[in-house]
C-alpha cells in the first residue's frame, strides 16, 4: 500500500450558517476517506489555517485564532483540562506508527481511542488481557505500530463479546442464562480454551458486519474490511501460541490452520517497476542539491541496496558501511525490535552510484555510532525518529511521483516499489528465490514469494513452477 498521506480538508457541503466542519483527509492507496474532527470554522478561519500550515507565524497575535492553529497542528487543552495534540499531529503519528499494518479500519480504531487510557482486563487466561499485554509490551520495545494492532484486536474482542445475548454467552463462554429476572450481567472473560473454529468463524462473520464501532452514539457500526479481520485474527494467533507454550492452552486446542479456522488474507499485490522503466529513472538528471535530487539518491539507494527500506536507510550508522570492502551489512529494523526472529544480517555490495550518494548525502561524523544520513540524532526518542523517517518518507515519494509523472510511467513511484522492483528484477534474471530471500532479509521463503505479484500470470507461472 502507498504510504498514508493526511491533509485537512473544509467541508462546506453541510455548512450551519458561516461555519463548516474540518475534516481529516487520508489518501492511500489511491482511496480518500474524511474522518471527523468535531470542528467548525468560518470562510476566513479556513483561509488562516491554509495559509499557516507550514508554522504558526510569530506576528499572529490574535489569541483566538492561535488556539485555533494549535487545535489543528500543534497542541491544545480540551474541555477537560487535558493537554491533547492537534489533529494533523494525531493523524500523522497514527499513520507513522501503524506502519505497513496501515489500513482505514485501523486507523479510524486509532482515532477514535487517541489518548485515551488503556483498560487491561483481568484473569490470567482472558485472551483479551493477553493481547493487551503484548501491545504494551511491543510499545516498551518501540514497536509501537505492532503494539497498537494488538491493542485494536484486544478491544474489537471485547466488543464482540459484550454484543453476545445471554443465550450466546452460554453457547460461546459457558455462562449460564440468568434466572429469577436477574438484570446485572457481569463482565464476561474470554478464555483461551473458548477460541475453537466456530467462536472464529462467528467472530470473523461479525467483523464484517459490525467490526467498525461507530463513531457516536446511537449511529450504526459498520463493516470492516477482510484486511483488517486478518491483521487482528493474526494478533490472535501469535497470543494463543504463546499460551500453549506457557502450557495455558494444550496443542490439541489449536484453533487455526487447514481443517479448523484459516485466517483471510487480503488483496496485497505487489507492484514493480519494468527494467526499462528503472533505466530511465537512473537517468534522470536533477539540479543538485535539491530535494528531488536527494529523493532519487534515497529512492536508487533503496533499489541498490537490496531493497533497502527508508527505515533501515535512516537508521544505518557508518559502523554498517565497509569502504574499503564496498559493502554494507546491516539487520532490519523490524528484525531487530524482535526477540522472536532470528536477527540475519543483510549484505548489500556497494556500487560507484551508492558510494556517490553517500559522498553527496553521507553526514561529516564518520564515527561507527554516527548515523549515515542526517535525518535522525542520537537523542530522539522512539516516536520522534519515526515520525522523521515518516516525513523523509513522504518527501521521497512526493519528488519520485512528480520524475515518475515526468517520464510517462504509469505506475507509483513510492519507495516500497524500489523494494520490490529489486526483488522482481532479480527474479528475472533467474537469481534463485533462496538468494532473493536472503537478500530483502525475509525470515522464511512464502514472503518472498509474494513479490511473484508483481508478474504477468505466465511469468508467475513459470517462476512457480520452477519452485
Amino acid at each position: 500500500m502507498q504510504a498514508a498521506t493526511p491533509t485537512l480538508f473544509h467541508d462546506t457541503r453541510r455548512s450551519t450558517g458561516n461555519l463548516s466542519f474540518v475534516r481529516l483527509s487520508v489518501y492511500a492507496d489511491r482511496k480518500q476517506k474524511l474522518f471527523s474532527t468535531g470542528t467548525k470554522v468560518t470562510p476566513d478561519d479556513w483561509k488562516f489555517l491554509e495559509r499557516t500550515k507550514g508554522g504558526l507565524p510569530g506576528t499572529v497575535k490574535d489569541e483566538e485564532r492561535r488556539k485555533l492553529w494549535q487545535r489543528f497542528y500543534g497542541r491544545f487543552t480540551d474541555e477537560s483540562g487535558k493537554e491533547q495534540d492537534g489533529f494533523l499531529v494525531r493523524a500523522q503519528n497514527i499513520i507513522a506508527q501503524l506502519g505497513d499494518g496501515f489500513s482505514f479500519d485501523a486507523f479510524a480504531d486509532a482515532l477514535d481511542n487517541y489518548g485515551k487510557a488503556q483498560e487491561l482486563p483481568t484473569g490470567q487466561t482472558d485472551v483479551i488481557q493477553a493481547l493487551m499485554n503484548m501491545g504494551a509490551t511491543m510499545r516498551k520495545t518501540d514497536r509501537i505500530g505492532n503494539g497498537q494492532l494488538f491493542e485494536f484486536a484486544a478491544r474489537s474482542l471485547r466488543r464482540f463479546v459484550d454484543s453476545f445475548t445471554d443465550e450466546e454467552r452460554k453457547e460461546f463462554l459457558n455462562i449460564p442464562v440468568p434466572r429469577g429476572g436477574k438484570k446485572i450481567r457481569p463482565v464476561a472473560t474470554l478464555e483461551f480454551a473458548q477460541l475453537n473454529s466456530s467462536f472464529l468463524t462467528t467472530y470473523e462473520q461479525w467483523m464484517l458486519h459490525y467490526g467498525r464501532a461507530a463513531k457516536s452514539p446511537g449511529k450504526p457500526n459498520t463493516p470492516a474490511s477482510l484486511t483488517t479481520v486478518g491483521f487482528y485474527m493474526g494478533r490472535v494467533r501469535v497470543v494463543v501460541n504463546d499460551a500453549i507454550q506457557a502450557g495455558i492452552l494444550p496443542v490439541a486446542a489449536y484453533p487455526f490452520g487447514p481443517g479448523r479456522y484459516v485466517i483471510p488474507a487480503g488483496a496485497n499485490t505487489k507492484k514493480a517497476l519494468s527494467k526499462t522503466d528503472i533505466d530511465r529513472i537512473k537517468g534522470v538528471d536533477c539540479l543538485p542539491g535539491t530535494m528531488e535530487q536527494r529523493s532519487l539518491d534515497l529512492w536508487l539507494f533503496s533499489y541498490y541496496c537490496n531493497g533497502a527500506n527508508l527505515t533501515d536507510i535512516c537508521h544505518l550508522t557508518w559502523g554498517n558501511v565497509d569502504l574499503k570492502g564496498n559493502k554494507l551489512t546491516f539487520v532490519r529494523m523490524k528484525t531487530a525490535r524482535s526477540t522472536k526472529q532470528k536477527q540475519s544480517s543483510i549484505t548489500a555490495y556497494l556500487r560507484p552510484e551508492t558510494v556517490a550518494i553517500l559522498n553527496r548525502w553521507g553526514t561529516a561524523d564518520k564515527q561507527a555510532t554516527s548515523y549515515v544520513f542526517p535525518f535522525l540524532t542520537s537523542d530522539m526518542d522512539a516516536d520522534r525518529r519515526k515520525r522523521e523517517v515518516q516525513q523523509v518518507t513522504k518527501v521521497t515519494n512526493k519528488w519520485m511521483n512528480r520524475i515518475g509523472e515526468r517520464l510517462g510511467i504509469d505506475a507509483d513511484m513510492n519507495t516500497y516499489a524500489a523494494r520490490h522492483s529489486f526483488a522482481t528484477v532479480l527474479l528475472k534474471s533467474n537469481a534463485s528465490l533462496a538468494f532473493i530471500s536472503k537478500s530483502l532479509g525475509h525470515t522464511n521463503l512464502k514472503t518472498t514469494e509474494s513479490y511473484l505479484g508483481s508478474f504477468d500470470d505466465e511469468e508467475a507461472k513459470a517462476f512457480l513452477n520452477a519452485l
